[in-house]
């Protein structure tokens, strides 16, 4: 008997298609990037708003006051902030009764005294600082300077200006940075997303 000779099976239909039929290089089922980096850019730009807002929250805290007083004259108390600068009162230099220093204690746990000068005049009370302090001698220091610059102006203007700012500015200035460099984050990564478009657009048209 002659043997045969037999052919090696072929492959499977699946494999022949598969070679036959090749595959795009982009395919619907698979995760888009350009998805990806938009919800990502939608994350950031949630996410800075708040700083956005807190940041320059803090900084419009009016923690700087300015007192001027001519001779004889008129006197201006302002309040300010880093961003903005407001007239809080103005009288005239008789009407200014004295300086006292209001004592009470903090809310925190420990109850620590706190101090602060407060000008008295015939239309009401205003604070010389905008942040307690824990040291008397502070508050007292500004009402005793006050009260003999009063008494005696000696035909000189007299100026008081004390300024709490920089606490807001560590602040404020920090949540500002961090909200902006999310945006920046943010933009970026729009960027990303029309390149990624881009590429899913032709690789869909090849």
């Amino acid at each position: 008997m002659h043997a045969r000779n037999r052919c090696p099976p072929g492959p499977p239909g699946s494999m022949r298609r598969g070679v036959s039929e090749p595959q795009s290089s982009y395919s619907d089922d698979e995760p888009r990037r350009s998805r990806t980096t938009a919800i990502a850019a939608a994350a950031c730009v949630l996410l800075a708003l708040p700083f956005l807002v807190l940041g320059p929250y803090l900084l419009s805290a009016k923690a700087r006051v300015e007192l001027r007083c001519q001779p004889g004259g008129v006197c201006l108390l302002f309040h300010s902030s880093w961003l903005t600068r407001d007239e809080v009162a103005s009288f005239a230099m008789k009407d200014v009764q004295g300086v006292k220093v209001d004592r009470t204690r903090a809310a925190r746990r420990n109850r620590v005294p706190i101090f602060r000068p407060t000008l008295v005049t015939a239309h009401g009370e205003y604070p010389l600082f905008f942040q307690w302090v824990t040291e008397e001698e502070e508050a007292t220091r500004v009402e005793a300077q006050l009260e003999q610059a009063f008494a005696n102006p000696g035909g000189k203007t007299v100026e008081f200006v004390r300024d709490d700012r920089n606490a807001s500015l560590r602040v404020g200035g920090a949540f500002s940075g961090v909200g902006v460099l999310l945006l920046v984050f943010a933009a970026w990564l729009g960027l990303r997303t029309r390149t990624h478009l881009r590429t899913e657009r032709t690789s869909r048209a090849a």
